[in-house]
């Protein structure tokens, strides 16, 4: 997952709580999504040309999807950067397409005839319905980190991450564990039958060209 991060004068480096709502409202965000857009997919060309095919995810605006032009502009950025549309995923955060599902379907109907994967981000921290998630064309669920972080001696965060996992393969979507930063949640994911995890257990972010190396040293830890 591509995370965007601003660094401030001072040398700090600024959440996207912090500058986000600045570039929607201020008709930035394409701008913004471009840049971030335009070094992942990068990333992932290059990645792949050293023999590692690794999907890349990057967060997307609801102010994006509404633009009727955005499914042909994704794929755009994608091949321009060498970068195979299949490998890419869109992150819709939960609670903010729950306000507007009519307006967004038909913009995420056609990225998805185009190959690109959709992924609900933080599902548990909205109030969709079965029926509305149904409606969308989603490949990956992705549970908030608050209901996998503690969630080996936390019952109803378990309940929680096993229900999600039931939905996920009711509806043949990947199931995502957000927050997993120890070994004992990495386990619990693996037995209720999670498909991905991300977290700090696997890495702390990290610039991309740093990525093969860590690969390498992952495998050889993990074989």
């Amino acid at each position: 997952e591509a995370l965007a991060r601003w660094r401030d004068p001072d040398g700090g480096l600024l959440g996207p709580g912090a500058f986000i709502p600045v570039a929607e409202e201020n008709g930035l965000i394409d701008d913004l999504t471009e840049a971030v857009m335009a070094q992942a997919f990068e990333c992932g060309a290059n990645w792949a040309v050293d023999g590692l095919l690794i999907k890349v995810a990057v967060n997307v605006s609801m102010e994006s999807l509404k633009r009727l032009d955005y499914p042909e502009w994704v794929v755009g950025m994608a091949g321009a950067a060498g970068m195979d549309p299949t490998q890419v995923i869109l992150e819709v955060t939960e609670s903010r397409l729950m306000e507007d599902v009519a307006a967004t379907l038909e913009i995420l109907s056609r990225l998805r005839l185009k190959g690109i994967g959709l992924a609900i981000d933080d599902y548990g921290t909205g109030f969709s319905t079965m029926q509305q998630l149904k409606r969308i064309p989603f490949t990956e669920l992705k549970v908030d980190g608050s209901f996998v972080t503690g969630a080996p001696s936390d019952g109803e965060a378990r309940a929680m991450l096993e229900s999600s996992v039931g939905l996920a393969k009711a509806l043949d979507l990947t199931l995502v564990a957000e927050g997993v930063e120890e070994k004992a949640e990495w386990d619990l994911v693996a037995a209720v039958g999670g498909d991905v995890i991300q977290g700090y257990f696997v890495a702390k972010p990290m610039p991309g060209d740093q990525i093969p190396a860590w690969n390498e040293k992952w495998s050889q830890e993990w074989s």
